[in-house]
Formats: C-alpha cells, structure tokens, sequence
C-alpha cells in the first residue's frame, strides 16, 4: 500500500482516496507572468511520478492545477508591455503547458484560470461572513483566524509564533494574523467589482474557489512547494475547514523540498534560475528525470549541471537495456522490479527505486533477460521514454 508523508500529521501515513478508485489532486501552479524554471519543474514531475505510480496500482487521478493570473507581477508585466493581463496570462500559460509536454508530464488533467473564477471567490466569502468568521475592516474583507480550529498545525507554529507575522498590514484587523480574503484599498491598475466593493480577490482565497468548485468539500492530496506551508497553505486550509464543515477536508498534504542554486533559493526575484525550456534543448528530458529523482522529493537540492551529467551512465545503461529485452523475465530482475515498486509505495523513495532500476540494467548487461512488457512498465513509471 502506498505510504504518504503528510505535512499534516507529521508521519508516513496509509493512503486511501476518499473515492475507491479516484485521487483528487490539487498543485498550487504558477504565476503565469515568466517561464518556468527547474524549481517548478521539480515540483510537477514529483507529482508526475506519484500519478504514475497511482495508475500503476490500477487507480485514475484527476489533477487540478490553478494558474495565477490574478497577481501583481502580472498586471506589472502586462503595464511593461501595454497589453492585457490576460494576453500575458495565456502566453505564459501556454509556455507552462509546452514545458510540461516537453517533460513528458502527462499527469496534468485541468489547467484552471484564477480570473475565471472571480463570481465564486466573491460567493465563498460571503458564506465566510455569513458564518461570522469573515469580516470588513477598512475596506477589506478579512478571517478571523481565532474562529479556525488547530490554527497553525499545517506549519508547525504555535499562537505565540504566528502572532510574529505581520501579515497583511491594514487597520482595524482584529488579529495580527488574520488572512486578507478580499483587497479593496490597494491600487493595482486592475480590479474587479463585488459586493464588498471594488478590489483584487486575494491570493490565499483564490486557490480555495478553484479547488472548492471542481473538488467540492474533499479532495485528495494538496500538493506544491514546502515554502507555501505558511501562509498560503495555511490558509487554504483554514478556509476549506470553514467551507467544507470538516477537520480534515484534504487527505494528505504532501510538500515538495526547494531546488537551490549555490545555496540560495532558485527564484525569478534572485536571478538564479534555470529555465525549463533550455535545459530539456540542452539535455533532454529523460536526463532531468533521473537526476531530479535522485534526490527524494522531500529534501532540498542544490542545481549543479556536473550532477545532472553523472546520471548520464545510468541513462545509458536504460538505453542498452531497452535494446536487449527479451521473451521472458529471470526471477532475479522480477525481485528487483518488486523492489523498485515497494520503494516508491514508501513515500515515493525514487533514489532507492533507481538504484534498483540501474542493477537491473547491469545484470541485463551481464546476461540475464527481462521482457519488454516488464521494463517498459518500470520505465512508464519514471517516465522515461526509449
């Protein structure tokens, strides 16, 4: 059975969809104002190899990616050029999903636009303050956090901690944590008209909308990067509680670690990334599979082109394996395909399994035979194409 690891609970935990052979997955998606670097990519391929482990099993996924097009870095983009913030939206959004294609990503189902759904951001905010637990203060629209039970558990903070924070300055705030829902005083040159008055639907409610209207009050696995465990997760979670009427309304969160570059962030704002688009021109996608499944999703990586290279023996070896399959399958490969597939059911353990796919490939080289189904099967599953 597959072992998740949820930034919930804090422990590997059995995983069992809410439906028997549907998984809901929800990744927080881009900003779509720039190309995609490798820190994304980490992330999307991480859940690209989870679904495919999933259908392996026999199970379907549906997964749901929103794409920020409601930001200020794209209204700033869109000012540079004198465009539309849509005509940006959908240029780099275009971009994404040709990076995803050329990754080989093919997991992705839904690719869902934050500015279509503006009318239910607007109604799940007026539930919010019918409840009492969402309330205006100087024009904006804010959650009382206080309302939220085990506030803070999803990012590990204590009252005292998140009381640090100061997050979304504004007067009249009941709690220096509260999270902003609706922004009617700020000017971004763009704006949408609601109930509560001309403004920007915030960020953190913008995902709840798109989750809650195709998921509706559970979903499965709520998945990004480990840097949006606080705020943005958060309250995400806090709102889908209050939305939902349950506790626990996503099954698992699974939280991917940072790429580095040099020891930093890799991030548009720095400076120091590496694009998607021309490492797959430069290497090609099977090579970036395998070095960023040599680190375990959990764990940070630091970039380093010489890394990349190493694995290019192994991809090699995949190769010469692809080409000498046979009719049938020694029990020795048979055990170590066995392994390949338990190590990934332990929380997507990818360098343990491809350890166990480079000794297949070895003794192949040495002489023993695996068939074209079995090795096309562990090669379907890592998504590399021979």
């Amino acid at each position: 059975m597959l072992k998740l690891y949820n930034s919930f609970s804090l422990s590997k935990e059995d995983f069992v969809p809410f439906e028997k052979n549907l998984v809901k997955i929800f990744i927080c998606g881009p900003t779509v104002y720039d190309y995609t670097h490798l820190g994304h990519a980490r992330i999307f391929l991480t859940y690209d190899l989870l679904s495919r482990c999933l259908h392996d099993q026999g199970l379907q996924t549906d997964v749901l990616v929103n794409m920020t097009d409601i930001n200020q870095n794209v209204f700033n983009k869109a000012n540079e050029n004198s465009t539309t913030y849509k005509d940006v939206a959908k240029f780099y959004a275009a971009a994404f999903a040709d990076d995803l294609q050329s990754l080989g990503i093919t997991s992705v189902n839904r690719l869902a636009y934050v500015s279509d759904y503006v009318s239910s951001i607007e109604h799940e905010i007026k539930k919010l303050m019918e409840q009492g637990v969402a309330y205006m203060a100087h024009g904006n629209v804010y959650l009382d956090v206080s309302q939220v039970k085990n506030y803070g558990k999803i990012s590990q903070q204590t009252q005292t901690q998140l009381n640090l924070h100061r997050l979304d300055i504004g007067p009249g705030k009941k709690h220096q944590e509260d999270i902003m829902l609706w922004n009617c005083t700020e000017d971004f040159d763009f704006s949408w008209y609601s109930e509560f008055g001309e403004g920007i639907p915030w960020w953190h409610m913008q995902d709840t909308a798109v989750a809650f209207e195709n998921f509706g009050k559970n979903y499965d696995i709520h998945g990004g990067a480990r840097e949006l465990l606080y705020p943005h997760h958060e309250a995400h979670l806090a709102q889908y509680q209050l939305l939902s009427g349950s506790e626990t309304p996503v099954k698992s969160w699974v939280h991917v670690g940072l790429v580095l570059s040099d020891g930093e962030k890799m991030s548009k704002s720095l400076g120091n990334v590496v694009w998607v688009k021309d490492l797959v021109k430069k290497y090609g996608s099977n090579l970036i599979r395998l070095y960023i499944f040599s680190k375990h999703y959990r764990d940070d990586m630091d970039f380093s082109e010489a890394d990349m290279l190493a694995k290019k023996p192994l991809l090699d070896l995949i190769y010469l394996t692809g080409a000498k399959v046979s009719d049938a399958t020694h029990q020795d490969i048979t055990n170590l395909i066995n392994d390949i597939i338990s190590s990934l059911q332990n929380d997507l353990d990818s360098p343990t399994a491809l350890a166990k796919l480079e000794k297949i490939c070895v003794e192949v080289k040495n002489g023993k035979t695996v068939n074209k189904i079995d090795f096309s099967r562990v090669c379907k599953i890592f998504g590399i194409k021979i």
